[in-house]
C-alpha cells in the first residue's frame, strides 16, 4: 500500500494506524462532553451522560477493606452499553479533523 501511494502523482493522501490498546480509557470526559455536545446530542440525553461523567470514581478493595475512592478523569465506563457509542462519535471526530490540517508528521496520544 504504501509503495502505491508513494507512486500516485496526486500527494494528497495519508495513512493512519492506529494503536487502539486501551483507547477507551484514555477519552478525557470533558472532551467527551463538549464534542457530544458539538455533535448534536442535547437535552436529557447528554443530561444522562454528564451526570454519568461528571465525577466517576474507582473504588477499590484490598483484602476486603474498602480505599479512599480514585477520582478518574478519563475513560469510558467498563460494560456500559454505551461506551462503544461514545467512543465512535468522539474518533469520528477526530478523524474528520485530520484531513484539515496541511501537513501531519505524526500524531501521537498516551505514552
Amino acid at each position: 500500500v504504501i509503495h502505491y501511494i508513494n507512486k500516485l502523482k496526486d500527494k494528497n493522501h495519508m495513512i493512519i494506524s492506529l494503536d487502539m490498546e486501551k483507547a477507551f480509557d484514555k477519552i478525557q470526559h470533558p472532551f467527551m462532553i463538549k464534542v457530544l455536545g458539538r455533535s448534536g446530542i442535547q437535552g436529557p440525553y447528554l443530561n444522562m451522560i454528564k451526570a454519568i461523567y461528571s465525577k466517576p470514581v474507582a473504588n477499590i478493595k484490598v483484602n476486603g477493606e474498602k480505599l479512599e475512592a480514585i477520582p478518574l478523569k478519563s475513560g469510558t465506563r467498563q460494560g456500559c452499553p454505551l461506551s462503544p457509542y461514545l467512543f465512535n462519535i468522539v474518533l469520528e471526530v477526530l478523524a474528520r479533523a485530520i484531513p484539515q490540517q496541511k501537513e501531519i508528521k505524526e500524531i501521537q496520544f498516551g505514552k
